[in-house]
Order: C-alpha cells, then structure tokens, then sequence
C-alpha cells in the first residue's frame, strides 16, 4: 500500500471534520446526531481490523498476550464512553424561556403568595473573608418572602454576632455529626419554608437569583432546581499555567455543556451549592441523606426515586470562590471521588432500584472509576513499551495505526471539542487530568476497597486556603517525563534496542510525544504561582467624581475596574492638571451607587489612548456599610470577570511563555 493510501483515511477525517465544523451548529438536533453516526461508522470500520489483526492473534501463554488482552477491553470501554457522551449530547435544553415564563406567571400573583424560602449558607471553618460576602450577598437577593440563616458548625461566637448585625439568622448545634448533611438537616428542623436556598459558605447569589428560579416549583413534580456555579477568582490550574485570562476554569466543561443536555435526559443531579430544593420532596427522602460525603449526589437519586425531577437553568445567577491553592484543589476533588465512589455501595446509589436506565448511565461515577486509572495507564503505555518490550498491539505497524485506529481518536478528539464549544483542548486539558489522576488513583483504590474508611475533609477557603507546591507529583511526572523521552531515543539505536518489533516505534514515538507534552503541562501546575491580587477585580463601568485633597472642582471621570481594596479610574488626559495627582496623594471618589469613598494615589499615568489613568487604594480600608455596599456592587450585580476561551495559537503563545519563564502575558 502506497504511503498515500495509508493516510488517506486519516486526511479524510480531518478535512470532513475542517470543512464541516463551520456549517454545523451545536443547537441543531440533526446535527449532533450526525457527529454520533460519523462516530459509530469510524468505530464499525476500526472494530474489525482491531480484534482480527491485533487481538486473536495473541499468544494467551504469555504475559505480553494478556497485556494485549487488558488493552483492548480497557480501549473498549473507552469507545463505549465515547459514544454515551455523544448519544447525551444528542439533547440539550435551555430553560431560560421557562424561567422567562414562570416569572411571569409567579409576578402576577400577590408577593404575599409568593413561596416561602429559607436561604442556607451551611458553613464550618471559613474565615470572615469569605463568609461576609455570602451573607452580604444573600441578604441582597431581591426577593419578598426569604429568611438567610447561617448554619455555623463552628459554634463561633464572632459569627454569631456578625449575623446578628447583619440581619441574617445564626444557628449552631452540639455536634457536627454528617457533616454538611447533618448541619443542614439540622437547619430543616428549626426552618419552615415552602423552599429550601442553599449556597456553600463562598459564593455569593446574584439579586434575581430567587426570581429566576422560584418560578419552577409551580410545578409540583419538581424537586431540584440547579444552576450553574461560577467564580470570581482563577483557580490554580488557570494561575499556574499563566494563562488565567486565555482558558476558561475547569467546570465551565460541565456546567456550559454537559449539564443541559444531561438535564435533557431527566438525569440532573444537585452539585451542593446555588439550587433551590422543594421542602415536601426533602421530608419525602426523610432529609439530605447523610449515608456519603457527597450528599448532593444521594438527595438527587432518592428525589428521583420518589417521582421528583430536576432541573438544570444555564444562568449565571452567582459567582463564588474557586479553591485558591492546590492544597484546596486537591481537597475538593479527594472528597468528590470518595464521595461519588461511596454511591456505588448504597442501596440509595446508580446501581440500587428505582431509576431509568440512562438516569443510572448518567449517575454512574465512570470518571472517578475508570478515566482516573486510564489516564495513567496511558502514560504508562509508551514507558512499558519502550523499557520492557511490552506491545500494545498485536503484529501492528506504524502504517495501520494511522489507517485503522487514528481516525477514531482524530475523531473522538474533534468531536468533544465541537460539542464542548471549543473549551476543551486536547493536551492542555489532559494535563490537569493527568495530575489530578495521579493525586486520585490512591483514593480511587482505597475508596473501592474501604468507600467509608476516609473523614469528611472541607476544602480550606480563603486566608486558610493554604500555599504549596505540589512537590511530590512533580518528582513522579518528572521521572515519567524522562521515562518517556529517553525510552524513545534509547531505543532509536539499533545496537541497544530494548524492543523487539521496531514496525511499531514511528507510533509509540509519536505517543511518547504527546505524553511528554502532557506532563510537561502536568508539571508546570505542579509549582504554586504567587496570587497577584488580594482582592478580586471586576470590570465596572461607572461615572465617578474625583477630588484630589485641597481641589475646589471634581474631576469627572469614568471607573473602569473595582474591587474590595480599591479601583482604577480613566478621563482623557488633554487639559488635566497632572501635578494635581501626586503618588501618595489623597483623594476622595464620588461614584454613582456608591457611597464616598477615601483614598489614596498608588500610580497616575497616561495611556496609549491619551486617557488619564488613576490607581486607587481605599484608605483606610472599608467597613460597615461602606464594605456591605461596595459587595452588593461588585458580587450581586452580575458584573462578569470570567476568562473568555482563546484561540488555539494564542492559548500555546502563553504556555510557551510559562515554559521558558518570560512571565504570563499582562491583561
């Protein structure tokens, strides 16, 4: 076979997904069930060939013939996930038509008929820092009939009197039994709304919030009502990397693109934070289950169970805290996988009675069960290869790969990145994967062979967030990343080849590259860059009146950016009196909604647009009802600071920089 026809399948498959991708539109049905059938005829081609060439032939006598073996049934889960995540987004919905019209309906109803809602804001250990804008913020949310309580598992006097200023309801208890769970049953027990809020200690509800999503519950099947959580800050994996404003945090994946359609498919599930749950259907399940650590997982299933569905509204309707360190990456996600692996020993879990079959599909917790040890091993393939001689395949040359298997993979890639609205790019989200899979796989172990054995661990959250590398990933990606090169090369020489069939090098090769990528990416995460703000910043647009100590006249002047700490202010800089504006000097800021504020002058200077720039430290530092104020601006107004996702090039331009340590590119 010429080398031409050896790659024309895969040439084929890159230009049908190159020229069809601009016609294609994501919210088309025919479409997204077109990428299925092109999925399934690849995978109907690749099948054949791969059991009849590489798999039969395999001596089972041997070690390197149940390797094979392990492969292939390992490759065929993988194919068959492929496929379950394509069938899901074969559907999606978008509610906010509904919640359009059951606002309406819920409007022209009296406010006294409106239902009921206790607002939670379970917490435990979170510092002032973080809970003040939670409970600021929740006392914000416009909405006629609601009562904020602060569930305090920390029997903290402080916070006690910080709700009681505040207006907010303080209850504690004499143990924190269950966790989370108990501490908000314990909360059902002393409360009496129709509905029932919560939000975790570190996010903060939009004003609207209620009003977008009350309306649902006029249907009485509904249980659960989530929406998306968004955050305000980046979280390590977006810092590490330097490229913050360019790649979108990890969970806008889930929450932009697999939600709706898993909503489509009646599979919901409540993630712990900004819902809104029915109070009969929790007396119903006899309250949060508290049997996992993942107790928003069990109250979806047992809802379910009972006749209650759930709903997903994509609105950005809060905005809360992305762990801030590794540590509290790492917490979050340890607990996640225990808890989520826990569900497949309760009767109450995907695999007990009382669901659907594709509510038992979507449920199932296949990505802390399977992907997080496959990620492994697919690193680990070239190195075994390499080092020990151990083939994946059977009698397969590098020429077949790229005929028969590398158009599925070309495909599966290609395909999840149309469905995904190109926010998830291969090798620079595999390299997070690949470091929270090695940080994981000891706990998916342990999880399946003692689910109950780990306590409940809470995420650490603002000023206890904690700093520190993650040193010993490093070392371990490290060595592989070495494994992985020097295996290549080592091999490359005919005189110490380690492997015996060298028909198959070009392939490994060319894995051994991508892997080496990978955990070059893996690697950089592994060391903790420094938090370059205290405070967050927000995008603000806002007419403001400056005056400099001893100025009879104002300035005005537009606020294009604020925060909790200070603000930056711009006016064209023609006919401005710039001595007026000395570092250090004293200024007063005037801004519509705002009450007045004192501060000082950190930099003045001119831009490339002729705009007057002025920096400003609030001096001293706000509080009372200045802070409370500058919160509801800045937190429950829905000002978005979110990174948008960057185009290919332009995401490698600041990887490449964090590679060679030029720094990450300015915003």
């Amino acid at each position: 076979m010429s080398w031409i026809a050896q790659f024309a399948p895969l040439a084929l498959v890159i230009g049908v997904m190159m020229l069809a991708s601009p016609f294609l539109r994501r919210d088309r049905l025919w479409a997204r069930w077109l990428v299925v059938f092109f999925l399934i005829a690849l995978i109907a081609r690749y099948l054949p060939w791969r059991i009849t060439e590489t798999v039969l032939p395999a001596d089972l006598t041997t070690f390197q013939g149940w390797w094979i073996v392990f492969l292939f049934a390992i490759e065929i889960v993988f194919l068959c996930d492929m496929l379950r995540q394509s069938l899901v987004h074969c559907k999606i919905v978008d509610r906010s038509a509904e919640a359009d019209q059951a606002y309406a309906r819920l409007s022209a109803r009296p406010v006294e008929s409106w239902p009921s809602v206790d607002v939670f804001i379970p917490s435990y250990n979170e510092p002032l820092d973080v809970l003040e804008r939670s409970i600021v913020g929740a006392l914000a949310i416009d909405y006629p009939n609601k009562t904020v309580w602060v569930l305090d598992d920390g029997k903290r006097d402080w916070l006690r009197d910080f709700c009681e200023q505040k207006g907010a309801k303080y209850l504690t208890r004499k143990d924190g039994s269950h966790a989370k769970a108990g501490n908000v049953n314990n909360g059902l027990a002393h409360s009496s709304g129709d509905l029932v809020c919560i939000f975790d200690a570190d996010f903060v509800a939009y004003r609207h919030f209620l009003k977008r999503v009350v309306g649902f519950f006029e249907d009485p099947t509904i249980g659960i009502v989530q929406t998306p959580q968004h955050f305000f800050n980046k979280d390590p994996m977006q810092r590490n990397l330097w490229i913050a404003d360019r790649w979108p945090d990890e969970q806008r994946l889930f929450f932009d693109h697999i939600a709706p359609s898993v909503d489509a498919w009646d599979s919901m599930f409540c993630c712990g934070s900004c819902m809104v749950m029915r109070r009969k259907a929790l007396d119903a399940i006899g309250g949060v289950p508290t049997a996992s650590i993942t107790e928003d997982i069990l109250t979806s299933l047992e809802m379910l169970r009972k006749g209650y569905r759930t709903r997903y509204l994509n609105e950005k309707l809060s905005i809360g805290l992305a762990a801030e360190s590794l540590l509290a990456f790492h917490t979050q996600r340890e607990r996640w996988c225990q808890g989520g692996i826990q569900t497949l020993f309760l009767k109450a879990g995907p695999l007990g009675p009382g669901l659907s079959l594709w509510q038992r599909i979507l449920l199932f917790p296949i990505y802390w069960v399977f992907h997080i040890p496959a990620r492994l091993l697919v690193i680990m393939i070239p190195i075994l290869y390499f080092w020990f001689g151990l083939q994946p395949l059977e009698n397969a040359r590098s020429w077949e790969i790229f005929y028969w298997q590398l158009p599925v993979l070309i495909a599966g890639w290609g395909t999840a990145l149309w469905h995904n609205g190109r926010q998830a790019y291969p090798i620079v989200n595999e390299g997070p994967a690949v470091l929270v899979s090695l940080r994981l796989f000891p706990i998916v172990v342990s999880s399946l062979i003692r689910p109950f054995g780990r306590p409940f661990k809470v995420t650490p959250k603002g000023s206890q967030s904690g700093v520190g590398n993650s040193m010993n990933e490093a070392v371990i990606l490290g060595v592989l990343f070495v494994l992985t090169i020097g295996g290549f090369f080592y091999n490359i020489n005919t005189d110490v080849r380690i492997i015996d069939n060298a028909n198959f090098l070009a392939v490994g090769g060319l894995w051994a590259a991508v892997n080496s990528l990978t955990l070059l990416v893996a690697i950089l995460i592994c060391f903790e860059s420094p938090v370059q703000r205290q405070q967050e910043r927000f995008p603000i647009s806002l007419k403001a009146r400056i005056r400099a100590k001893g100025d009879d006249q104002p300035l005005e002047m537009n606020v294009t950016d604020m925060s909790l700490g200070g603000a930056r202010v711009m006016c064209p800089a023609e006919g401005v009196d710039r001595n007026r504006f000395q570092k250090g000097a004293l200024i007063q800021l005037d801004a519509d909604e705002l009450p007045l504020l004192d501060a000082s002058l950190a930099r003045a200077f001119v831009n490339d647009q002729e705009q007057l720039v002025l920096t400003l430290d609030f001096t001293p530092e706000p509080v009372g009802e200045v802070r409370d104020a500058l919160i509801r601006v800045l937190y429950t107004s829905g000002i978005d600071n979110a990174s948008k996702p960057a185009g290919s090039f332009a995401l490698w331009g600041a990887l490449l920089r964090r590679i060679f340590g030029r720094g990450p590119v300015k915003s």
